[in-house]
């Protein structure tokens, strides 16, 4: 009958572990971009954006928006942490990668910018960590035409 007791505290330790993932990744473990770490989605769940941990100093992410349930547009991104300033290259619907640099002028605890002056739009892509999750702003190089996203940690 000892053994019950041990398969109560084997159930208690998996949920206490699961719990752990649903909170996402400890950012402090994961170096000055793992604020970013995670799958993030909007309120109507519509947009998602994921970033993995980063593997040899290089973070895999994707994005994708959904209209009606179904796919309305994907991106695979990379961001290249090897160099003293980050790049991250985006391809928008397998279309060829463009490369953007990290700006570190006036970068904030848990912000990121990253600036291409010769691409048509976005030319600045800005990652902030926010009180309840993840947000991005894309724009021209002078703020214009700015996009906003909010997202909050994936329920599923």
């Amino acid at each position: 009958m000892t053994f019950l007791p041990a398969k109560f505290a084997a159930a208690g330790a998996t949920l206490l572990a699961l719990a752990s993932c649903a909170s996402g990744p400890d950012p402090a473990t994961l170096g000055r971009l793992g604020f970013m770490v995670g799958c993030w989605q909007s309120a109507d769940a519509a947009n998602r954006e994921t970033w993995s941990a980063p593997a040899g100093d290089v973070m895999f992410g994707y994005a994708t928006t959904l209209n009606a349930g179904k796919l309305a547009f994907f991106e695979q991104s990379r961001i290249d942490l090897r160099q003293a300033r980050a790049v991250y290259t985006a391809s928008p619907e397998g279309q060829r990668p463009v490369e953007f640099v990290e700006n570190p002028t006036g970068a904030a605890p848990a912000t990121v910018t990253f600036e291409n002056s010769t691409h048509d739009y976005p030319q600045r892509i800005a990652y902030r960590q926010t009180k309840t999750g993840l947000a991005a702003t894309i724009s021209k190089l002078d703020g214009t035409r700015p996009t906003e996203y909010a997202w909050t940690r994936c329920e599923s």
